[in-house]
């Protein structure tokens, strides 16, 4: 495990959250009091996974591609659609980070794209190849080497949470990148989340992010924001483009609202049912799955 500070202030400056054990680790979740950022420190790193003979498939469910994994895949695949899809073009060079089952590598193929798919998890990567016919390089992002390899579009949908360390792979991403390059990440909403709270701090995440300490961190890096998506609940999506490295301007009381976010999440799941509600296919389709109003479309 490594400790570390917040990437976005570059300091410790922090308050407890949570702290519990889970298979054998010691999970110490806290917000950052400068900008709101939550995250696991120490962080968890692969290898500590490793140990615990977790493949990187196996982080979130014990299951293979079973048809509820389909599903979700698909339903996930079509709430991107209206970032992702205008920008494709015959002979755009896609790289998909973390393309786990390669599902949307195959849409983005099928809309002739070029693309190639990045996935630790062997089998993961070994079904992509094999059902898919597409080019995938079975390695973690950290240890890829693509000297001079550059992308029109970057991918990493519900990944950079995995990192521990998020800003190195954003800044790594842009240099994979052109002035015309895009990003598109998607991650889950610390402001709102759909899970239980005890399984909000989870061994597989080592950050948790709100729509606004996601653009700070991509700032940072030398990312500028030009399209959001937030659902009321769940998760959120960021298209960025290339631009030059800022430092964010975080106004008072950024961390207060996540710490509200949190406290809040801890009654309403269960004074609200929302652990039933999330569960219903219609109450996903006609709400949960619906642009929040706060944000815009």
């Amino acid at each position: 495990m490594l400790t570390i500070a917040c990437p976005i202030c570059d300091t410790d400056h922090t308050r407890r959250l949570q702290q519990r054990r889970v298979r054998g680790l010691n999970l110490n979740t806290v917000v950052c009091l400068g900008c709101g950022l939550a995250y696991h420190n120490p962080a968890v790193e692969d290898q500590d996974r490793q140990k615990l003979e977790i493949s990187p498939g196996k982080w979130h469910t014990d299951g293979g591609l079973n048809e509820r994994q389909r599903r979700k895949l698909q339903r996930r695949w079509a709430g991107q659609q209206p970032l992702i899809a205008p920008l494709v073009k015959p002979g755009l060079r896609v790289l998909d980070v973390g393309c786990s089952w390669g599902l949307t590598l195959r849409r983005l193929q099928e809309m002739g794209a070029q693309v190639l798919g990045v996935e630790p998890d062997p089998e993961q990567a070994a079904h992509a190849q094999r059902q898919g016919r597409l080019d995938i390089i079975q390695a973690r992002f950290e240890d890829l080497d693509l000297p001079g390899e550059k992308f029109d579009l970057i991918l990493a949908s519900h990944v950079i949470e995995h990192f521990p360390n998020p800003l190195a792979f954003l800044r790594s991403a842009r240099e994979m990148a052109h002035a015309g390059t895009r990003l598109f990440l998607e991650t889950p909403n610390i402001l709102a989340p759909k899970v239980s709270p005890r399984r909000v701090f989870s061994l597989a995440h080592n950050f948790y992010f709100s729509p606004q300490t996601l653009q700070w961190l991509l700032l940072k890096a030398g990312w500028h924001t030009e399209g959001l998506r937030v659902w009321r609940r769940d998760a959120f999506q960021v298209l960025a483009r290339v631009g030059e490295p800022q430092t964010p301007e975080i106004p008072p009381g950024a961390a207060r609202e996540v710490q509200q976010a949190i406290a809040r999440h801890q009654y309403h799941y269960y004074l609200k049912l929302l652990f039933l509600w999330r569960k219903i296919p219609w109450w996903q389709k006609y709400w949960m799955y619906t642009i929040d109003p706060r944000y815009g479309r």
